[in-house]
């Protein structure tokens, strides 16, 4: 963990504390000062513009002017040209579902990075052969399904138990 960050150690239960609690804390000391609308803007995206956009474009800054938090400048990183120009043509739009959805005007412009290889840019799926698979005991399991039985919804849940098996998986392996 890099120095000087710090964990709240609120909202714990027996001596476990929620992924949120931890993550949140630390993105935004890591993010800077306006960290927590970066986070927000990262972890919605999709949300935000459309399923469309977002596949081929990424939020990768956004600049505040001096001592404000809002009339921001967001860069928003295309793989090329092409998609470029679809970002300049929706650039009120996404201004406008940005600042919805944050409820105040966070963005005022939108400033196009292109990364000119959309291979780098866009994610890549493991082949479903190709990906291992995540082994632990019935034990792990088991306790696994006891931490998890009280997430209500099911996405979290089914999430909380893929990351408690990974862990187990790579504590495995070390040993």
């Amino acid at each position: 963990m890099a120095r000087g960050l710090k964990i709240n150690k609120e909202h714990t239960l027996n001596g476990l504390t929620g992924i949120a609690q931890t993550a949140l804390p630390l993105a935004q000391q890591l993010l800077g000062q306006h960290g927590f609308t970066h986070i927000e803007l990262l972890s919605s995206w999709e949300t935000i513009v459309g399923k469309n956009l977002a596949q081929y474009s990424l939020p990768q800054k956004l600049v505040f002017p001096k001592n404000e938090r809002s009339n921001g400048c967001l860069t928003i990183m295309v793989p090329t040209g092409a998609f470029a120009m679809e970002i300049k043509q929706n650039e009120a739009k996404i201004i406008t579902q940005i600042n919805t959805f944050f409820g105040y005007p966070a963005v005022t412009k939108i400033k196009i990075l292109q990364n000119g290889n959309s291979e780098d840019f866009l994610i890549k799926k493991k082949p479903i052969n190709k990906v291992k698979k995540t082994v632990v005991s019935a034990e792990e399991e088991s306790y696994i399904t006891e931490l998890v039985k009280d997430i209500e919804r099911d996405d979290l849940r089914e999430a909380v138990e893929r990351l408690g098996r990974a862990v187990y998986a790579d504590n495995n392996r070390q040993e």
